[in-house]
């Protein structure tokens, strides 16, 4: 491989074929007048100046993008609703005047359900309960647990065998992915939704919101929600969220796990901890039990500059 002063004699003639965002993207700032970043691009990827003046870059696909995670973050919420009452739990921002569903980015290392989970806990004030649901999905089957799963035996797919038929099978998966720009930085927001039950009847839990948060959760009916929403893509998931739990209710086994009433209730001591989220015997496609005494875990606190490792 070339050393640096190689290289830099020679910047000036070397030059970059045409390319799309997603290697632009990938470059970074990369130009034929810098050539400590071509060096630096180079080593990364373990690639040795080419004999020929250009860098060969595969084509990128129309159909294809690339975003790196820098540029995008993952989240997930939750449609509560407590069926009984025919109401669901909703988000009133006091800032903007606007409405919405509990929702939040993951934390490091944090599965995407029980971010749903805490995130409804921390905006909301209640501690909910992943609902499974009659929902067609793509999502495959677990194969280890074929012969012993009852929800596998009832499963019905369409003739592709791809995407499961809907009202033969309850799973706590997400119901809809929504896509958005955020607003302060335009990172892509990715969020995934789940439908989880609550008590309406019980206090909402205070003091559990960020220090720049200022929400009022709300319980509202299936027919009022909707038409609240902040927008129609909102009223889209929160509509189908009311319409999977109605489902579910029509099923033969709705009494399994129904009777985990989820427990709405005061801040916990500052000593209490929460165990991982357990499922039933059945895995993933069981209902998510949550102990009326137990609440979602804390963000740990982090330092105010990370370690030089990172």
């Amino acid at each position: 491989m070339p050393c640096r002063h190689d290289i830099a004699h020679r910047s000036d003639h070397l030059h970059l074929p045409t390319l799309d965002f997603a290697q632009r993207h990938l470059l970074g700032p990369l130009t034929v007048s810098k050539a400590s970043h071509s060096l630096q691009f180079l080593t990364v990827f373990n690639l040795s100046t080419p004999s020929s003046p250009s860098l060969s870059i595969p084509t990128m696909s129309p159909s294809w993008k690339v975003t790196f995670s820098s540029d995008f973050y993952l989240a997930s919420g939750t449609i509560t609703v407590d069926l009984p009452a025919r109401k669901v739990l909703i988000i009133h921002d006091l800032t903007s005047k606007t409405y919405y569903l509990p929702r939040g980015r993951k934390d490091w290392s944090e599965p995407l359900e029980a971010t749903a989970i805490r995130e409804t806990y921390e905006e909301a004030g209640c501690t909910a309960t992943l609902l499974p649901v009659p929902l067609s999905t793509r999502c495959t089957p677990p194969s280890s647990t074929s012969t012993h799963n009852p929800q596998l035996q009832k499963a019905r797919f369409d003739p592709s065998g791809d995407v499961l038929l809907p009202n033969t099978a309850r799973l706590t998966e997400p119901i809809a992915l929504m896509q958005h720009p955020q607003k302060k930085n335009g990172a892509l927001a990715i969020v995934l939704w789940y439908v989880a039950i609550g008590d309406s009847a019980l206090p909402l839990a205070k003091e559990t919101q960020m220090s720049d948060e200022q929400f009022e959760a709300l319980w509202v009916g299936f027919e009022e929600g909707p038409g609240m929403m902040v927008n129609h893509a909102y009223a889209q998931v929160l509509q189908r969220g009311i319409d999977l739990a109605l489902a579910a209710s029509q099923m033969d086994d709705m009494d399994v796990g129904m009777n985990a009433a989820v427990a709405c209730q005061d801040p916990p001591q500052k000593d209490s901890q929460l165990s991982s989220p357990k499922t039933s015997e059945a895995g993933s496609v069981g209902i998510v039990e949550a102990s009326g005494t137990e609440t979602p875990p804390s963000r740990p606190e982090m330092p105010l500059s990370p370690p030089n490792s990172l």
